[in-house]
């Protein structure tokens, strides 16, 4: 998976630091820059000047870049704000024509086609299974390509299979469609977070991970939204108002993919190129600016800069497959999202189940979305400063298992519709903690080439569990859904029991690491983590 900077950012190598500044040596070269980076040792902080130094390549020749922390600080804050929304927003429409069958499922919809619940969940695990296929070729394509037209048109496909889903008539039609789109959809998220982890520091990614995934958290709620107002025009242009959900979302879903194929740039050298670089104009980083921001990343992780493409072996693969402490992270993403990965699908109809109309089930089914990511927000910023991803997940994981045992005890009764609605919101409301996993799981990786196929191998196993998650919530089980609670209670204690047993296994080797590093101070190239106080951890716990 190649990213923007991947393509920018070239092979690491030590240089010795020119005296010159960094604008005499750039004025002195007269070409355009090629963001090949250099390192040079770094003691994590500035020099005696208040400025920082690294020397980055152009076109084959030694430039030193110095900068101060304010300087950083503007240059980040505009790729947050200019660069990170347009991943975010794209996510959050692949959530939505993802999930918006939760909608259209408390419509005419079954009954427009002709078919059953649980047909509708075949094709809903269609969608999954059709992601799983083609996640690992797609980020193939995406390194010969490149990110800045490979995405973008990914999105515009699926926006375009989105709005021929309004021409689905029977169960054959539903599947293929579903598992086209998911097709369409294949490599998406793995490409787009390897983006995101080679244009910031690991020091800034659990946050910047989060927010990429804020939207798709929020995604449910907007979705809920879009199919309230959508049911409620039924029969409007002869269309019925599942159509409208499709059509809605898939033109929405197309105009994000032409702005993001406008404006997301092949490196930070290249923002003053419109539709991939065919258009010139002003840009949002200067050349100066670009020289800071890929110096940066290099100082920060000289790993970044090792190659101006990313070359992955099948050595790479192997090392990420075999390795055990990346089967944790995947046993904690097939239960834990899936304990509750069924009400994406169905939570709008066991809403209507309470006796509530479509367009209200709808709309009670928004409020729980938003809380899990404003709660998202606020445990990724303690993640951020603390670094404690294991605990931080478990207080998570309990938290849903409680939720989950009371929507196991509560009756599914109009009677007592409003007590086991606020249990519904309870549960859903629980911090979104998938971005802090993936994260936590990137960061333990010692390469750009493990991460990225730790990436691809992590959202592959995240889809692959979408295949059974919807599936607890059978038709035959409606509509107090035992046997699907006490499946998702099931799932939820895997997830926790995984994560206590892996959070200590790390902290257990790092003791070991920590006493081999006194014994042998070379061992401390191991190191993936040092803390404030300089100390060295083997891995990030």
């Amino acid at each position: 998976m190649t990213s923007q900077v991947t393509e920018s950012l070239a092979v690491a190598a030590v240089a010795t630091a020119p005296t010159k500044t960094a604008a005499q040596l750039i004025s002195q070269t007269g070409v355009e820059a090629k963001e090949e980076g250099f390192t040079t040792p770094s003691d994590g902080g500035s020099g005696n000047d208040g400025y920082y130094h690294q020397c980055i390549e152009r076109n084959g020749m030694q430039v030193l870049v110095s900068w101060t922390k304010e300087e950083e600080k503007s240059v980040v804050r505009k790729a947050d704000y200019l660069f990170l929304p347009i991943f975010a927003l794209m996510f959050t429409w692949m959530a939505i024509d993802r999930t918006n069958v939760s909608g259209v499922l408390t419509s005419t919809f079954l009954t427009d086609t002709g078919m059953t619940r649980d047909q509708a969940n075949t094709g809903v695990s269609l969608l999954w299974f059709g992601i799983v296929l083609l996640e690992i070729p797609s980020n193939i394509i995406l390194h010969r390509v490149g990110p800045h037209y490979w995405i973008p048109l990914q999105v515009i496909v699926w926006g375009v299979l989105e709005v021929l889903q309004t021409q689905v008539c029977n169960a054959s039609g539903w599947y293929a469609a579903r598992l086209l789109l998911g097709l369409a959809e294949s490599g998406f998220i793995p490409g787009s977070l390897y983006v995101l982890s080679r244009w910031y520091t690991h020091h800034e990614l659990a946050s910047r991970t989060t927010i990429f995934f804020f939207g798709p958290s929020v995604s449910a709620a907007f979705g809920s939204l879009i199919s309230a107002s959508a049911i409620s025009i039924h029969g409007k242009a002869g269309l019925f108002g599942w159509q409208w959900i499709f059509l809605i979302c898939g033109v929405s879903t197309i105009a994000v993919g032409l702005l993001a194929f406008a404006l997301v740039p092949k490196s930070p050298h290249d923002t003053n190129r419109l539709f991939g670089r065919l258009v010139p104009w002003k840009g949002w980083l200067s050349e100066r600016e670009a020289d800071i921001f890929v110096a940066r990343i290099i100082r920060a992780d000289p790993k970044k800069g090792q190659a101006s493409t990313l070359s992955i072996g099948l050595r790479d693969v192997t090392d990420v497959l075999f390795d055990w402490t990346t089967w944790p992270y995947l046993i904690v993403c097939l239960g834990g999202l899936q304990s509750v990965g069924g009400l994406t699908t169905w939570g709008a109809t066991i809403i209507q189940s309470l006796g509530f109309t479509s367009v209200r089930a709808n709309l009670l089914n928004a409020p729980a979305p938003i809380l899990a990511s404003l709660f998202g927000l606020i445990v990724s910023w303690f993640v951020d400063h603390c670094k404690r991803f294991g605990y931080t997940i478990i207080f998570v994981a309990i938290w849903t298992i409680v939720g989950l045992i009371a929507l196991y005890n509560l009756p599914v009764t109009s009677k007592a519709s409003w007590s086991f609605y606020a249990a519904y919101v309870v549960t859903n409301a629980a911090p979104s903690w998938q971005p802090l996993n993936v994260t936590w799981l990137s960061l333990n990786q010692k390469t750009p080439q493990k991460r990225a196929i730790a990436y691809a191998t992590y959202i592959g196993c995240s889809n692959l569990g979408g295949t059974y998650g919807n599936q607890v919530f059978r038709g035959s089980d409606a509509p107090l859904y035992r046997k699907a609670w006490a499946a998702c209670l099931s799932l939820g204690a895997v997830w926790l029991a995984t994560l206590i047993i892996q959070t200590s296994l790390f902290k257990w080797i790092n003791r070991r690491f920590a006493k081999k590093v006194r014994e042998d101070e070379s061992v401390e190239a191991d190191a993936l983590y040092t803390d404030r106080r300089g100390r060295k951890y083997r891995y990030y716990w």
